[in-house]
């Protein structure tokens, strides 16, 4: 027994701590879930701030190249009234000195020339000749401002008489970003096209670039390794190379893959699938990977373009890759939290367990006492009533004798039935041949006579038969069983007052029945009378739980326990036990 508390007692442990591990376990990938949720919130965070802040740069940029293409009109309006109408009439060295004099780079003369149309005129050698014929957009507008002299595509900056397109490689030298403008009016046979070379911008994108502000942003977030701008349009497709008509191949700004930021932390087709995605779907992108030997978090967040100049302002995808050793120092912590919470958790459920342990032993320990206790004292009320028999045997016999003597046979008949009926149920609780039977028999034969109930107890003697029920439980289901019966029949007159003990085996069965007169059950009662707590009786006599411990104490012995009751039998309990399991 000593061995199954113990072993029990340790599987009550190794239980809490299961319980502990799960819900820590539990606590450890809800926590991590959250980590990786918070750094994704954290590169959308960034990526909001960067987006802001290329627009507030985009606008900046825009202003200032309408501010330039505004002043370009300016200095072709200057250029045309110091030319001469026919671009045959002008010479380059006329256009260079107006250049320098008007502040510009150059100045070139546009005219059409069969099905293209070509720069005749400029103070810059490499122009002349030149051919816009494959310039696209750009080549619309010419044509346009030719025919109309108003350019309606979308794309660049509109003016009366005037178009400007985007700052660009020069086709004519591509080592030069420049700023061109274009002005014809129809009193000139050619298109005037001063241009700069975009130093004013190129030292404002130094200055608050987006690569500057991602930097920025970098260095106040040290766990954001690095920020990347991915052109949707061109970025994970064949780079699109142009070729000057110098024969220089250069690929154009806004088919650049990679506008700004840096892109070391590559993976080829998945970032390109990714960045498909996000801006297919309007949704961010973000997945743990591990490039270059190092864990990380990667996120690609979508940007639509505002306007619907495409080549100025086209769809591209921020892309931040994010140090999961951040997340994993989280995690650590977490972890060593956990540790901590298993070991504190641990220590208290055992002494918790402990403490349980000590009081459902103290109070076990107490139970039997009592238990014990009684069935000493019951041993002690039937072994003196053997002794007060044998001690009066004597002062029987001298009275027999002298009613003998005296001839009052009538006395002597009444005093002797008197007598061995009186011996006679003793011999029958001491041929019971069980003690503990034997005793609890004996001592509700005594309360029986204190209450006047005519108390039937047959047993069939059991000898040195092993009935494999402890004593202590015999005592508990016979006492409750015949205290309800006694409890039921009290309520009756004394003249029908009794109550019917039955004890007998079978083959490899205990059968115990007891018996009472009283108010018939029904279904319902017969069902709810071993709960707990349910009682027949007036409140406060009873607690109720008698009938629930018996029925316990029967179920601990894989037996059975019912309830017949009628008008003719009164009310009787059935109890069988199997003895094949607990027997020899």
């Amino acid at each position: 027994m000593l061995h199954l508390k113990s072993r029990f007692f340790y599987i009550v442990i190794v239980y809490v701590i299961f319980v502990l591990c799960v819900n820590n376990v539990i606590f450890y990938f809800s926590t991590k879930h959250t980590v990786i949720g918070n750094v994704e919130e954290q590169s959308m965070m960034a990526a909001r701030n960067l987006r802001i802040a290329i627009d507030r740069y985009k606008t900046s940029v825009n202003y200032v190249e309408d501010l330039v293409g505004q002043q370009l009109r300016t200095v072709a309006i200057a250029t045309r009234d110091r030319l001469a109408p026919n671009a045959d009439q002008v010479t380059n060295a006329e256009l260079e000195q107006i250049s320098r004099e008007l502040g510009v780079s150059h100045i070139t003369l546009l005219k059409r020339q069969g099905d293209d149309i070509v720069g005749v005129r400029s103070s810059d050698p490499k122009e002349i000749g030149m051919s816009t014929k494959k310039w696209g957009y750009w080549f619309t507008a010419f044509k346009q401002l030719l025919a109309d002299r108003e350019v309606t595509i979308p794309q660049g900056q509109k003016l009366p008489n005037y178009w400007a397109g985007p700052i660009e490689h020069a086709d004519t030298d591509p080592n030069k970003i420049d700023k061109w403008g274009y002005f014809y009016d129809g009193t000139t046979d050619y298109i005037i096209n001063p241009y700069v070379e975009d130093i004013q911008i190129k030292h404002y994108d130094q200055l608050a670039g987006p690569d500057v502000i991602l930097n920025a942003m970098i260095q106040d977030n040290p766990s954001i390794l690095e920020m990347t701008g991915f052109n949707y349009n061109t970025f994970g497709k064949p780079l699109k190379v142009s070729r000057s008509q110098s024969g220089q191949r250069f690929v154009s700004l806004y088919d650049r893959p990679v506008p700004f930021g840096q892109y070391t932390y590559a993976e080829g087709d998945r970032d390109a699938e990714s960045v498909r995605s996000a801006i297919e779907r309007n949704e961010t992108i973000a997945y743990t990977t591990v490039v270059q030997g190092r864990k990380v978090v990667k996120s690609f967040i979508p940007v639509q373009p505002k306007s619907n100049d495409t080549t100025a302002d086209y769809p591209y995808v921020i892309g931040v890759v994010f140090d999961y050793h951040t997340i994993r120092e989280v995690l650590d912590e977490q972890i060593h939290s956990m540790i901590n919470r298993i070991v504190v958790m641990t220590a208290l459920s055992l002494v918790l367990l402990l403490i349980v342990f000590r009081m459902i032993k103290r109070n076990k320990d107490e139970a039997v006492r009592v238990t014990q206790e009684a069935y000493i004292d019951e041993m002690n009320d039937m072994f003196t009533t053997i002794r007060g028999q044998r001690h009066d045997f004597l002062n029987h016999v001298q009275t027999i004798h002298t009613m003998l003597q005296l001839k009052k046979y009538d006395d002597l008949k009444e005093y002797t039935g008197e007598l061995i009926g009186e011996i006679r149920q003793i011999n029958d609780i001491i041929q019971i041949g069980h003690p503990a039977i034997a005793a609890i028999v004996q001592s509700k034969v005594v309360i029986a006579m204190d209450k006047k109930i005519d108390f039937r107890h047959e047993f069939s003697p059991f000898g040195n038969l092993t009935l494999g029920v402890k004593s202590v439980d015999i005592v508990k289901i016979i006492g409750n069983l015949v205290d309800n019966a006694f409890d039921e029949t009290v309520k009756l007159p004394v003249a029908e007052r009794w109550v019917e003990l039955k004890g007998w085996y079978t083959g490899r069965t205990l059968f115990i029945t007891v018996r009472n007169p009283g108010p018939v059950l029904d279904d319902e009662e017969k069902r709810k009378i071993f709960e707990p707590g349910y009682s027949t009786k007036t409140a406060g006599d009873h607690s109720g739980i008698g009938l629930a411990v018996t029925k316990e104490r029967v179920g601990y012995y894989k037996g059975t326990i019912t309830v017949e009751s009628d008008a003719e039998q009164g009310t009787t309990f059935i109890v069988s036990i199997p003895l094949e399991r607990f027997g020899k």
